[in-house]
């Protein structure tokens, strides 16, 4: 739901470049906050169904209103999102999740997961949401960068993935 939501954004975004309402010179007649405020709005919608409707799936199927498990059975959803979360200045609802996360989470399963969408989403969303953890003013522990809750969970995610690429050398 949430990648279709970024397809949708950068649908919108195109349109206003092709109507000239999102240009260089145009750039003082846009109301900024109106859309920095629908952006949010749009966000909210799809996270909130998810976690109404989807979760513990993967993700939130919009046209029978359930979820599915695509890509591995890791509450994909949630960790998309959780680096949005943080952007949108949302730190309890992220401490939250993480706390969710590493409750539910369980990368010791046998599962058809895809490596591509695994590294890129799982475990690209699980490090950035670390990286920006600090920033958005998260407690955390000593070490940090190279330690923490979320670095720890990306990691376990990759090391179950190395076996899916057979280039890889030990």
């Amino acid at each position: 739901m949430l990648r279709l939501f970024h397809l949708l954004g950068w649908f919108c975004l195109w349109v206003l470049h092709l109507t000239g309402q999102f240009s260089p010179a145009a750039g003082k007649g846009i109301d900024i906050v109106h859309y920095r405020e629908r952006v949010k709005s749009m966000f909210y919608h799809a996270y909130n169904n998810y976690l109404e409707n989807a979760f513990p799936y993967d993700e939130l199927r919009p046209l029978t209103c359930d979820g599915q498990d695509t890509w591995g059975s890791f509450s994909l959803t949630l960790i998309d999102a959780l680096d949005t979360l943080l952007i949108l200045g949302n730190v309890s609802e992220f401490q939250r999740v993480v706390s969710v996360l590493q409750e539910s989470v369980n990368f010791d399963i046998d599962v058809n997961a895809s490596v591509f969408e695994t590294n890129i989403r799982v475990v690209g969303g699980l490090l950035s949401a670390h990286l920006l953890s600090k920033k958005a003013g998260i407690k955390v522990e000593a070490g940090w960068p190279c330690s923490g809750p979320l670095l720890r969970m990306a990691e376990d995610a990759a090391r179950k993935l190395l076996p899916g690429d057979h280039s890889h050398r030990v």
